[in-house]
């Protein structure tokens, strides 16, 4: 059957060699690839108008920022890529530039990068991020013992080259990510499974883009992805540990009609695991015609994605592939998106959601039927922006994070305990309602404040084989609040300040659904600019002092504080 998958995916490849990749727990989900590109500003959330693009070739911009350190992750010892360290942070026109973090719990952070090669036509660049702590954390359960070390050290390579052709723009990168880390959940007094024992997990990521310059022709894009990953431990400590490849193709086409924001098109997607020993393997083939249809404040895309899907069994489906933007005003509109599909759940994808559940490589896909979200938005009115946004989610086979405790075997015999955290499964339903508000009317300041309400309704879930009488969306909040700040006091002073509370959070454990405790984390950064090459910073996470668990018996760290440089060269 596998011969049958890789034969499907290689000529899946052929026919499309010619064609881009496309590429939301809490607002802190990390992915564990995501491209460095040093011009995204997206914090800005800027709102524009559709524009027709250029046809005149761009000198590429490789504008570097002005800003040190990494995006402080609210949720501090929750292992961020390393690829996402700096992607939110500006740096200054210069060939290259190194920073340099040190703090409490012995967290480091640090990153180098250097353009080898940058003209109009070619640029070539390499950087390297480390991220690591090493620090003792205390329970929030009452348990002996009462803490934890927490280790973990993620390092990542990249290299990246752009090519700027006539007709086309080529894009290449190839990165290793070697990432160790212990397991430290809450042990409850029984003995160590892993005995803190380091997990490794490693991954070489290659990807091809190829995207045809914007004519009325015809245009095209395509990529191929492959990411080879290993583990170091098993479910088992006697087991041999998963390894294996995912390979991703993509390719897709569009014919403008009528102007340039209007065009009919076709994507096409083909995704498959490649797991060593009895894993099942997961396939999936995606055809996504759609129509697209744009005016000055106005667009909409009008698709369908047509699914085949194999692994834990074999599935085709159709959902909607919606999105849509009506101005009201020049100001003002509203937006909606109707869409749905599977969700892979492979290994890459659940470490990265959390690197401390078990590395089985079976969790079972999710299928959404509906996914729909939309809002109005109020942009740029005196400095104020405004959106209400809603939604709902319906979704089978959703997974929930748990502590794994004890392995049940035969229904009702204890196995061993295991400190780290395995999926459970239930259909959910999802509905939130929210509002954000940004203000920006003195300059030297930048406010925003977001409130989010999420209602869950869960059925048809099991543990252990045995059904839960009263399930709930364990570890998704019921209660959201973000309020960031951003202020310039001076030419080279900057600060910023966070807010993130999460409420409402459950847990299983033990048989008992279990509430946990709020998160309330504050945040504050400080920038200083000596001269246009040098900077210091300093850095204080969770000012509050708060204990809490990021999943059940999962602590995050107390107070803890950092400083360090930035030098660009």
């Amino acid at each position: 059957m596998r011969k049958i998958y890789i034969t499907i995916a290689t000529l899946a490849f052929t026919a499309g060699i010619f064609a881009q990749q496309q590429d939301t727990l809490l607002r802190r989900q990390l992915e564990l690839e995501r491209d460095f590109n040093p011009t995204l500003l997206d914090a800005d959330k800027i709102n524009s108008l559709p524009a027709l693009r250029e046809p005149a070739i761009q000198k590429a911009n490789t504008n570097y920022s002005t800003w040190a350190g990494r995006t402080t992750p609210p949720l501090e010892i929750d292992l961020p890529r390393p690829g996402d360290i700096m992607t939110g942070i500006p740096y200054s026109l210069k060939k290259g530039y190194i920073s340099f973090n040190a703090g409490n719990y012995a967290n480091l952070d640090g990153a180098l990068g250097y353009r080898l090669v940058e003209n109009d036509k070619n640029s070539l660049a390499f950087t390297f991020l480390h991220n690591s702590s090493n620090g003792e954390v205390n329970y929030v359960q009452d348990s002996d013992p009462q803490g934890a070390t927490v280790y973990f050290m993620d390092n990542q390579g990249r290299l990246a080259y752009r090519h700027l052709a006539d007709a086309l723009t080529f894009n290449m990168h190839l990165s290793y990510l070697h990432s160790l880390f212990n397991y430290y959940g809450n042990r409850f007094g029984n003995d160590a499974y892993f005995n803190d024992e380091k997990q490794r997990l490693g991954v070489l990521n290659a990807k091809i883009t190829l995207e045809s310059k914007e004519s009325d022709l015809l245009n095209y894009r395509g990529s191929v992805d492959l990411r080879n990953f290993s583990v170091k431990i098993g479910p088992e400590l006697n087991t041999e540990p998963v390894k294996g490849n995912e390979l991703e193709f993509m390719a897709g086409f569009d014919k403008p009609f009528r102007s340039a924001n209007s065009k009919a098109g076709i994507d096409g997607r083909l995704f498959t695991t490649l797991y060593n020993g009895d894993i099942d393997n997961y396939f999936l083939l995606n055809a996504a015609p759609y129509l697209q249809f744009g005016g000055l404040n106005r667009n909409a895309r009008l698709g369908v994605d047509v699914l085949f899907q194999t692994g834990d069994k074999t599935r085709v489906r159709v959902v909607p592939n919606v999105s849509l933007q009506l101005g009201i005003t020049e100001h003002s509109s509203l937006y909606a998106t109707i869409h749905g599909g599977f969700e892979h759940n492979t290994l890459l994808a659940m470490m990265n959601e959390s690197r401390y559940i078990l590395p089985t490589g079976s969790v079972t896909p999710s299928f959404t039927l509906l996914d729909l979200n939309g809002g109005f938005r109020i942009g740029d009115v005196s400095g104020f922006r405004f959106d209400i946004f809603g939604g709902f989610r319906k979704t089978d086979d959703e997974h929930f994070l748990v502590l794994n405790g004890h392995d049940v075997i035969g229904g009702d015999t204890l196995g061993s305990f295991k400190e780290a955290l395995k999926p459970v499964y239930g259909s959910l339903g999802h509905t939130h309602l929210g509002g954000m508000i940004q203000m920006n009317s003195w300059a030297p300041l930048d406010l925003s404040l977001r409130l989010k309400k999420n209602f869950y309704d869960v059925s048809e879930l099991t543990i252990n084989e045995t059904p839960v009488s009263e399930p709930k969306a364990y570890n998704m909040p019921g209660f959201e609040v973000d309020v960031s700040a951003s202020l310039t006091a001076t030419d080279q002073l900057k600060f910023t300040f966070n807010y993130f509370f999460a409420g409402d959070r459950w847990s299983y454990y033990d048989g008992a659904n279990r509430e946990m405790d709020n998160i309330n984390d504050l945040n504050m950064d400080a920038v200083y600019n000596i001269t246009d090459a040098f900077s210091f910073n300093i850095r204080a996470n969770n000012l509050l002092s708060q204990k809490y668990d990021l999943w059940y018996g999962h602590p995050a760290q107390g107070f803890n504080a950092s400083g360090g440089f930035t030098f660009r060269f």
